[in-house]
């Protein structure tokens, strides 16, 4: 089942995005670069903000399987799946659903930051790198992929 997210899901939320990034990262950054990433989890104020303030969905099966979020500027800003449940369509279901909503906003292009981990699903779902990038998180360097997508509104 797929639905939007609401402010008594962020605690299942933010733990699976913790979780995610301590084992299926753990492969493509180090384990300064996962500690520093991970630790966001605790960023209460922020995921309340992006649980009202976005269009952040939810997929459930019993639980939290997965969550993604598109911004007020067509900006996927989150996507991420359960460890246990990687392969299984989380993603496809999320990001038809977020390309649907950013066409019903006549957005013509949806934009992502994608760690290195997430690049092939979204080049899988028809991104393209626009460039890449070095980012601080909490001073250490992460690499990703500025990937955009454009859309046929």
């Amino acid at each position: 089942m797929i639905r939007l997210a609401t402010i008594t899901d962020l605690d299942e939320i933010a733990h699976l995005y913790r979780d995610t990034i301590s084992t299926v990262n753990l492969k493509d950054y180090s384990a300064e670069q996962v500690a520093a990433w991970a630790g966001r989890w605790t960023n209460t104020p922020g995921w309340t903000d992006k649980i009202t303030n976005q269009h952040f969905l939810v997929v459930e099966d019993g639980e939290i399987t997965g969550f993604s979020s598109l911004t007020h500027n067509g900006h996927v800003d989150m996507l991420f799946v359960h460890r246990n449940h990687q392969g299984k369509g989380v993603a496809k279901l999320l990001l038809t659903e977020i390309e649907q909503v950013a066409k019903n906003k006549k957005f013509s292009i949806i934009t992502t930051d994608a760690s290195i981990t997430a690049r092939p699903v979204f080049e899988h779902f028809g991104f393209n790198v626009v460039a890449p990038q070095t980012i601080m998180v909490d001073g250490v360097e992460l690499n990703n992929f500025k990937m955009a997508k454009s859309l046929s509104v």
